[in-house]
């Protein structure tokens, strides 16, 4: 797998390329400081995965047009977390966001991998943020319209709201006032509903296209 890094910042750039060259199963890591010098690289067309700091002038646009001209996937790296940063970049095609000041280099690496098999990527923190931000566009725009953003019955959105908000399966029944047995009926129907394979793919793409 190769992997392009666009980051302004040379130093930080340079540990993250280094620290990813140095990753089982990554063969090739490229990068540039600009989106325009992105551009001219052979390694961005390359690219399974490409991580992109948020500060970089026009990313978000960069993040639109790099999946449409690549197929790449995007991981959003960000020293901030601003909300309305988080919300914009998964907007514009990110299939994930991390923050810079709790990321590690076994985080880092492990959320390449993650973003390579196509599962979302979000920082812990993050996520409650990316879904109270969902749930205001649905009450505040759409449901008064009579419209909906989800592909999910109201009981499959109450039991995966609770498991994206880590909460495993007993305290999801307690909490529902349903068996364990059903929450776990409940969650394979929406893996299967979503055609992803695990409960956290399924999860990440509720997540990220909206449906909780």
């Amino acid at each position: 797998m190769k992997v392009f890094v666009l980051d302004p910042h040379l130093i930080y750039r340079r540990g993250v390329t280094s620290c990813l060259g140095d990753a089982d199963g990554i063969t090739g890591v490229a990068e540039a400081g600009s989106v325009r010098e992105a551009w001219q690289q052979e390694g961005l067309r390359d690219a399974a995965v490409v991580v992109v700091d948020h500060g970089v002038p026009g990313a978000l646009e960069f993040i639109r047009q790099v999946r449409e001209a690549t197929g790449a996937r995007v991981l959003v790296c960000s020293g901030r977390g601003d909300e309305t940063e988080v919300v914009a970049a998964v907007t514009a095609g990110a299939l994930g966001y991390i923050c810079k000041d709790t990321l590690t280099p076994e985080s880092l690496v492990a959320a390449v991998h993650a973003a390579a098999t196509g599962s979302g990527v979000m920082a812990p923190e993050l996520l409650g943020t990316l879904l109270r931000n969902i749930s205001r566009a649905h009450e505040e725009v759409l449901a008064p319209r009579g419209l909906s953003l989800t592909r999910l019955n109201p009981r499959e959105q109450q039991v995966m709201r609770l498991v994206a908000d880590g909460h495993p399966i007993r305290e999801v029944a307690e909490q529902l006032r349903y068996s364990e047995r059903t929450i776990k009926n409940v969650i394979h129907d929406v893996v299967t509903k979503l055609n992803v394979r695990t409960r956290s793919q399924a999860v990440a793409h509720a997540v990220r296209e909206g449906l909780i």
